[in-house]
């Protein structure tokens, strides 16, 4: 029999070269070099074809050149000839009768056919061997479509996913692909009047795009009547075609339109159509991922890899990990084991230099209701895009934006809430994505429930914007409960997880009914109660699917440089600065509290309120007047941040996540509240300046008095801020208040003074901040309106209230306690430590 002879006749070549290779690894040889010949029929193989098949020869043995070449020259004799393929032997039977037939049929039989090949030999000779029979296809520079395809069926008998064939055509044929800035265009010349594009072979398809985002019959480019134009018509795929970057079902074209079908990009001009492919292939695999939490297992070995432009929905039941799954592969909370690879680099490490390569969209709409619709989209570009782009490009970036989620007519729509009325919720939805979309750097988006709470219409809208954003180059993660068919036609895979973060099945979702035997994708759930989680885990490493999609997709990387990025896929994308985070993230949390009206309204109206009363109460400024005054202040700056850093919790989660720093976060708080605590205490301090005459005999300093009023209100900014750093909740925030204005009414020597308190109250007036703003406050001016014996009000040296007060220590007049610039630095310095613990504090809540 021909492989048997061939084979001794290679161990007997070796031998004689002095190389003694084992009877399995010549097997293989023979196999190999006998399958690549019979899949591309090649008889006779031009010499460009057999340099291609020398080369793979050498890159699998190691062999010399010469060595291969005398290798490949037996197997290409007819004297070894091998196995013949079924219509091979119709043929050979027609002449030679059916005997002479079944003859050569029994001495062939033993040939492997490819499928044999893939299970006798593995994934990785698989993936070799369909290496090695696209660069021979290739040798002549072009792979014709009717090799696609049959490299294609060559694939799917090897047990090959299909999307491997598009990944080995993008690394062979520089006819389907544009490399960087090497424009290599292909051109189709329109001469007829009806041309349908797709992935399927000729005849069914007139213009060939082979890759699996595209579907086999995607659309049909028909000329108008006159000849004056083309029209393009949506044939019902399921996938998009986008005209102009607007999804259409049917549309006019016109000379100059722009064309897109999965990952390509089609130009009309009046003659041609010029295709342009999508530069580069990534993919991300993920590799034996484990996680547990005391005795419960959250991930349990988890592997996959998913390829640029593909969407996988990742279903199961409440307590399978799909979050867990998310958050170790983002690195919010890495596994306990395994890793997480981009194009064979560790996805963590390239994450700790360009968070931008991850986007998230949680469930909750994550957007300021304050903010317009491009307002929202402009501040998150600021964010994420390098310091280095102009404001021109960054508008021309929002509209794009805008335009890909078919927002752009309410741009300058306030966004709005559940309380105040703005766009809609689908339109919310759109622009909680659209915040992500910004960086054109994002290479892998997590979805958590997209359609959540949307119409069904609203939900198909959102799921083939998901399609578009994928057939862009991005890897999308769908975490949904919806598997209708409307939103599975735009899936590529469905990853089903079993309680304990074990995979009951990964791959396309028309296998996936088939694999757990329901006729409706939403069944599966039911099923998954038939076995055991382990049970369903371990029947699937067994199958052929996770053969297909797992093993052989993650095997594409032993072949070298098959999806070698482009050198712009690998840099290090720039990050904005530090300050360029702080204006931004300051400029759009004034905007938002300037339009947040009601919260406006009573934070000016709480001023000349507290300042009436005490002008009501207090006819000259008494001793309780200062402290009321002091007390007035410290509450404008807690009042104002004690949710603040709450409020916004989620929304700086998320930012944190594409690299906004902590110090440029809670230094944009600060500074815009201090602007607004700062103008409460001003209005306050002049409305009491004024009206009760503090300046005339009483000698109050104005500025100084000023300082005191805001450094105060600075003060209860820094706690309140700390308050709202260290809670979850709004509630448990404001209900803090009274634990902490009470102490400071108690232990500021207004009830008590400090030289009649016991031990332990003495101790709690040096914590007290209230105790140095009273105590400044008094120190601004020379004298204070006291009561005499006849119940008047007099005019009396501060001294003698400090010393009743008990913030002196004796009656000498040069006895003053602090002085008032201690004091003012004592309030500075509170105020910089407390903020500078709030921004550890949200530091340690964010790690």
């Amino acid at each position: 029999m021909g492989s048997a002879r061939l084979m001794r006749r290679i161990q007997d070549y070796l031998s004689q070269q002095g190389i003694r290779d084992e009877p399995a690894k010549v097997t293989q040889i023979v196999d190999f070099v006998r399958l690549t010949l019979r899949a591309l029929r090649l008889v006779e193989p031009s010499e460009r074809e057999v340099r291609a098949l020398v080369g793979a020869i050498t890159a699998r043995t190691g062999y010399r050149d010469e060595q291969a070449l005398t290798i490949l020259r037996m197997a290409i004799s007819p004297e070894f000839g091998g196995a013949v393929s079924d219509f091979e032997l119709r043929v050979f039977g027609s002449r030679f009768g059916p005997a002479a037939a079944a003859a050569l049929r029994n001495e062939t039989a033993d040939e492997l056919d490819l499928a044999g090949f893939s299970r006798a030999h593995g994934g990785d000779a698989a993936i070799l061997l369909l290496d090695t029979l696209f660069s021979v296809a290739a040798a002549d520079g072009q792979i014709e479509d009717k090799e696609v395809e049959r490299l294609r069926l060559a694939a799917a008998e090897l047990g090959v996913d299909g999307v491997l064939v598009s990944a080995l055509i993008h690394k062979h044929d520089p006819h389907n692909v544009t490399h960087g800035t090497d424009q290599q265009e292909r051109r189709v010349t329109l001469q007829g009047e009806v041309f349908v594009i797709g992935r399927s072979p000729r005849p069914a398809c007139d213009i060939v795009l082979p890759d699996p985002q595209v579907a086999p019959r995607h659309a049909r480019l028909t000329r108008m009547p006159g000849g004056d134009g083309w029209q393009i018509e949506d044939l019902g795929s399921g996938r998009p075609v986008v005209v102009d970057s607007r999804p259409v079902r049917q549309a006019v074209l016109t000379d100059g339109s722009q064309i897109r079908i999965g990952p390509y990009r089609l130009r009309l001009t009046e003659t041609e159509l010029i295709i342009l492919a999508r530069p580069s292939f990534s993919a991300l695999t993920v590799r034996n991922l484990k996680r547990k939490i005391g005795g419960t297992t959250l991930l349990d070995d988890v592997s996959f890899t998913l390829f640029s432009g593909e969407v996988v929905a990742l279903v199961g039941p409440s307590g399978a990990g799909k979050t867990t799954l998310l958050t170790a592969i983002s690195g919010v909370a890495p596994a306990d084991s395994g890793e997480v690879l981009l194009d064979q680099r560790s996805f963590h490490s390239m994450l700790e230099a360009d968070r931008s390569l991850v986007g998230s969209v949680p469930q909750d709409d994550l957007v300021s209701p304050e903010l317009t619709v491009e307002e929202s989209l402009r501040y998150s570009g600021q964010l994420r895009l390098p310091g280095k782009v102009s404001g021109a490009a960054l508008d021309e970036r929002v509209t794009e934006v805008l335009t890909d989620l078919g927002i752009h007519n309410v741009r300058g729509n306030r966004i709005g809430d559940a309380l105040r009325r703005g766009v809609s919720g689908g339109q919310r939805k759109r622009v909680n994505l659209g915040q992500e979309l910004m960086s054109r750097s994002t290479k892998v988006l997590f979805l958590d429930e997209p359609t959540s709470g949307l119409d069904p219409q609203a939900s198909q809208d959102i799921i083939r914007l998901v399609r578009l954003l994928a057939d862009e180059g991005r890897m999308v993660f769908l975490v949904t409960h919806d598997l209708t068919p409307e939103i599975l036609t735009q899936v590529d895979h469905l990853m089903v997880l079993a309680r304990g973060g074990r995979v009951a099945f990964f791959g396309p979702t028309s296998e996936a009914t088939r694999y757990f035997s329901v006729s409706t994708p939403d069944a599966i759930f039911r099923r998954l109660s038939d076995h055991s989680e382990t049970e369903w885990a371990q029947k699937y490493r067994k199958s052929d699917a996770y053969r297909k999609y797992v093993t052989t997709r993650e095997r594409l990387f032993t072949v070298q440089q098959a999806t070698a990025p482009s050198p712009k896929d690998t840099g290090r994308s720039q990050q904005p600065g530090a300050l360029r985070q702080f204006l931004t993230l300051s400029r759009r949390y004034l905007k938002t509290k300037l339009r947040d009206r009601t919260g406006l309204l009573v934070m000016g109206f709480q001023p000349p309120f507290l300042a009436a009363v005490m002008a009501i109460l207090f006819p000259s400024p008494t001793v309780e007047m200062l402290f009321m005054l002091s007390l007035s202040a410290l509450w404008f700056g807690l009042s104002a941040a004690v949710r603040e850093l709450i409020a916004d919790r989620v929304i700086w989660r998320r930012e944190r996540r594409v690299g906004i720093g902590v110090i440029p976060y809670v230094a944009s708080k600060v500074v815009v509240l201090a602007g607004f605590t700062g103008l409460q205490a001003l209005v306050l301090t002049v409305v009491n300046y004024l009206f009760l005459g503090m300046g005339g005999e009483y000698a109050f300093s104005f500025p100084l008095l000023l300082l005191t009023s805001v450094l105060t209100a600075w003060v209860g900014m820094a706690v309140g801020l700390l308050v709202s750093a260290s809670w979850t909740s709004s509630e448990a925030a404001v209900g803090t208040l009274p634990l902490l204005l009470i102490p400071q009414i108690a232990f500021s020597s207004i009830l008590l003074p400090l030289k009649d308190m016991g031990v332990a109250a003495k101790v709690c007036t040096w914590i007290t901040f209230q105790r140095y703003t009273f105590d400044a406050a008094l120190k601004c001016g020379e004298q204070v309106a006291r009561r005499n014996r006849s119940g008047d009000y007099e005019a009396q040296p501060v001294n003698g209230a400090l010393f009743d007060l008990g913030l002196k220590f004796s009656p000498r007049a040069d006895d003053i306690g602090f002085e008032l610039n201690q004091l003012l630095f004592i309030l500075g310095a509170t105020t910089i430590t407390l903020i500078a613990v709030t921004t550890m504090r949200v530091w340690l809540r964010d790690r």
